[in-house]
């Protein structure tokens, strides 16, 4: 009797006032770094296992978050799917021992914990709609779907979104229009969400921000880093930074796989807290806290708690994809002249960019510095599964391993004794990135800059400017990136645009100077050997074994 006492007070207080930490300018908020079960045991002992890691998870939150994010793909599999009703107000807890509606035991459990923890919970699950009346129904008789889910402090489905840009999930369904995920809070936030690919496209993610106006985003995430532009956090860093919200990403932990990245990151002030794990192979299951700024002045700036820099140590264990088409860039090989200013200029159709850069040689002449490093722009199409792509245009500078541009966006190895700090390192101590880039109604212009510890470089070590042409016929975005302070561990240091509805057809040149149409096809095949190994650690993580 005791117990059904304190549900109930809990349900009510989530009703009437919520009982969060939110206080205040800001809200607390979590995302959890996760790493899924995905072998020992059978299919419903590895959910117990990755359930009973998340009820701690929530609990060790110790009832102080306003929300908790857990990412894509680490609970249930395909041989344990679950139901997900429609938003209402209807709490999904108590646990029902034999329910009609489809919805899975662990879901309840889950909406329990919400209630238990006073806390919004977002979580994703593998989802069965059954559709067996329907002409257009799966033989199987039902629709599967990779599914945000989102349980308010009562334990009640508050939003619901179903993953629309699908990459390397063959097996799952897309729904017919796209979702626009969009809930509302007790600590007057509204939230808009999405999952892992999605963030590379106009549909949904950018239209939550510049079409529905969402300053608060959530993405869940299993996202395969790619060297030099698209690590993880530091593609959920630039994202916030350019879009100027805050964003909540919380990622899964498969080092192994090249799968890792989360954290908060509150647009131009930078990461409150972030986790790329690149020190070891085995992933982490750890709950990142902070508190948010509910509005964009809503907290002054000492009062804002914000991550550390991150330029070491150097971490290499990370398997990361590759930049393809790396030979289409017009680059150029920095010259190793210590202490001397350079300045090169580079084009490549219709984008010129300016790189201005001084640096200085490694402390110990006797060591080969660890890295070369490259200038180079790039204009072409980036193709990532069946018809999706964008068109990328990019300045930047890059770490390669040698000579080679083809060495570039590889971490170099670990050396048998880690050699004293700034023994091997090449120190920037000037550099600016002024940039070209024609004017488009829907396009991304982000910072891309990565330090040797796998992290972008916070807002107090770089700058950033912007300016449109007031001539309309050149139509231009003038963008110039800067290092504020010397730098001995940059990775990348670049501009990154991602032009959502330009696409490029097989008769255009393919992004290098002269080049044909084969830049597409060819990043196809050079990535098809990865992509293979991503669909059969996909599966894995879909069936959960036995």
């Amino acid at each position: 009797m005791r117990g059904k006492c304190l549900l109930l007070l809990q349900l009510l207080c989530a009703a009437v006032v919520g009982c969060g930490a939110a206080t205040g300018g800001y809200y607390t908020a979590g995302v959890v770094e996760f790493r899924p079960a995905v072998s020992g045991g059978s299919s419903e002992q590895l959910l117990e296992e990755n359930l009973a890691a998340y009820l701690e998870l929530i609990e060790a939150a110790n009832g102080t978050a306003d929300i908790l994010i857990f990412p894509e793909g680490t609970l249930n599999s395909q041989l344990q799917l679950t139901a997900v009703p429609a938003p209402s107000r209807r709490s999904l807890c108590p646990i029902v021992v034999a329910p009609v509606d489809g919805v899975a035991t662990f879901l309840r459990q889950l909406a329990c914990a919400a209630v238990a923890a006073q806390s919004y919970l977002v979580l994703n699950v593998k989802e069965r709609e059954r559709c067996d009346r329907e002409a257009d129904c799966p033989a199987r008789g039902y629709r599967l779907y990779n599914t945000n889910v989102v349980l308010d402090r009562s334990g009640a489905v508050v939003s619901r979104y179903r993953k629309w840009n699908l990459y390397l999930e063959p097996q799952l369904n897309r729904t017919k229009e796209p979702e626009y995920a969009i809930f509302e809070t007790d600590f007057n936030v509204t939230f808009g969400h999405f999952i892992c690919f999605d963030m590379l496209f106009y549909t949904p993610a950018q239209e939550l921000v510049e079409r529905y106006s969402i300053q608060h985003l959530i993405v869940t995430k299993m996202f395969n880093s790619e060297l030099p532009f698209l690590t993880a956090s530091q593609f959920q860093q630039g994202w916030a930074w350019a879009n100027n919200v805050n964003l909540l990403a919380a990622g899964a932990s498969l080092p192994h796989g090249g799968i890792s990245g989360s954290g908060i990151y509150a647009g131009r002030r930078g990461a409150l807290v972030r986790r790329m794990v690149g020190d070891t192979h085995v992933g982490q299951r750890q709950l990142l806290l902070a508190r948010v700024p509910r509005y964009s002045q809503s907290l002054q700036e000492q009062e804002l708690e914000l991550d550390e820099e991150r330029a070491g140590p150097a971490q290499r264990q990370l398997v990361m994809l590759q930049q393809p088409q790396l030979e289409d860039f017009a680059s150029w090989l920095v010259p190793l002249l210590n202490g001397s200013r350079q300045h090169r200029r580079l084009c490549q159709q219709d984008l010129c960019c300016d790189f201005e850069l001084q640096l200085e040689l490694p402390s110990d002449a006797t060591q080969q510095p660890e890295y070369s490093y490259r200038a180079g722009v790039f204009v072409g199409q980036r193709r990532y599964e069946e018809e999706q792509y964008s068109v990328v245009r990019l300045c930047g500078l890059f770490a390669c391993r040698n000579e080679s541009i083809l060495s570039c966006g590889q971490l170099a190895a670990a050396p048998a004794e880690e050699p004293a700090a700034g023994s091997r390192s090449i120190t920037f101590s000037w550099l600016r990135i002024r940039g070209e880039f024609v004017r488009r109604q829907r396009r991304l212009l982000m910072p891309s800059t990565l330090s040797a510890a796998l992290y972008a470089l916070q807002a107090t070590e770089f700058e950033w400017a912007w300016q449109d042409d007031t001539d309309i016929e050149t139509a231009s975005t003038h963008v110039e990136l800067g290092l504020s302070k010397s730098h001995s561990e940059l990775l990348t240091f670049g501009i990154y645009g991602n032009y959502f509805d330009e696409f490029a057809d097989d008769d255009k040149p393919g992004g290098g100077e002269g080049g044909g149409g084969d830049g597409a096809r060819g990043m196809v095949v050079a990535k098809r050997g990865q992509q293979l190994l991503m669909v059969l650690l996909m599966l894995l993580l879909s069936y959960h074994g036995g």
